[in-house]
């Protein structure tokens, strides 16, 4: 398959650390683990049609796409989403947008009929392309970073506070490792479930699988010593968890939930207070994390901790 002057070839399981490096190279801020990139690719998820290319141009791999959809009988509207890049010495508009028009027209193929993609809100010259293809923006993600030096005092302060508010409250707090609840995991993956579906979107929220929730909990940059859960009784009622990248990377929230149930009692707070504790325990700096523009709860959150907002994406569409 043809991208302008690029010749597309279907993606094997070894070209997942290409794609991170590749990805690492245009964005190097924001560096992908070639390990956990792998992991994903090996192990993906049950319910979706995935579909990936390496670009290659005489011979050498330069480019990296995808179109990739939930099955449609949980999707009925149709959303496919897109990527398409290219590593920064061979970035052009020309290639980025005969990339986006491969991906769009295997996308229609299958079914799409609306196309989704993000990217990063100071990365101009794709927005100027996806422009000019007819995308309009929908949503926005913010991206934060915490220096845990400057802020270690006021974690500090904060951690103690939520530590008595949940002793006073009969809630405990710990990592997934000491709990010796045997149902622990599919407690955990419903209280999950049910804490997604109630975040903004655009792109409809759909039921994770048990079996694809396990791949993740079993991913190289989660643990269960650093998977910090609250429990009322024998209900958890939330989770916070940082990812800590193998290789490459800043360690950075992997999710953040709390049950309907919970919700209003400080248990988000105390929670991620316990993981950036942790991670300051660890040695780590810096945490990162990221949130829907317009969950103004866990915002706030961030913004009391002392998180800074460091970036921005963007979310496009357009008809299929």
């Amino acid at each position: 398959m043809k991208a302008g002057d690029i010749i597309l070839r279907p993606a094997k399981i070894d070209d997942a650390v290409f794609a991170a490096d590749l990805l690492t190279a245009v964005f190097p801020d924001d560096p992908v683990d070639p390990v956990q990139q792998e992991h994903s690719w090996r192990n993906p998820d049950s319910n979706a049609k995935n579909e990936r290319f390496v670009g290659e141009l005489a011979g050498k791999p330069v480019a990296f796409a995808q179109q990739r959809h939930v099955v449609w009988d949980q999707m009925p509207k149709r959303y496919g989403s897109l990527t398409a890049e290219l590593l920064p010495s061979h970035r052009t508009p020309e290639r980025l947008d005969a990339l986006f028009a491969a991906m769009e027209d295997r996308s229609r193929d299958d079914g799409t009929r609306t196309f989704t993609f993000w990217t990063w809100a100071h990365d101009q010259p794709r927005i100027d392309v996806v422009a000019k293809r007819g995308y309009d923006e929908v949503r926005r993600q913010r991206f934060w970073q915490l220096d845990l030096g400057p802020n270690r005092s006021k974690i500090e302060t904060m951690a103690t506070q939520s530590r008595s508010q949940m002793r006073a409250s009969g809630i405990q707090v710990l990592t997934l490792d000491k709990d010796n609840d045997p149902a622990k995991f599919t407690k955990l993956w419903k209280m999950s479930d049910e804490a997604i579906h109630d975040i903004p979107t655009t792109v409809p929220h759909t039921d994770t699988p048990f079996d694809d929730f396990m791949k993740w909990m079993r991913s190289p940059g989660v643990h269960e010593d650093r998977v910090w859960i609250a429990r009322e009784g024998d209900a958890i009622l939330g989770v916070s968890l940082l990812n800590y990248p193998p290789k490459r990377g800043v360690v950075a929230t992997d999710w953040t939930g709390v049950a309907r149930a919970g919700r209003g009692r400080g248990i988000a707070r105390a929670l991620k207070c316990e993981t950036v504790m942790q991670a300051i325990a660890l040695g780590v700096d810096k945490v990162r994390t990221d949130n829907d523009s317009q969950n103004a709860p866990i915002l706030h959150i961030n913004e009391s901790m002392g998180y800074r907002l460091r970036a921005e994406m963007i979310q496009f569409m357009r008809s299929a």
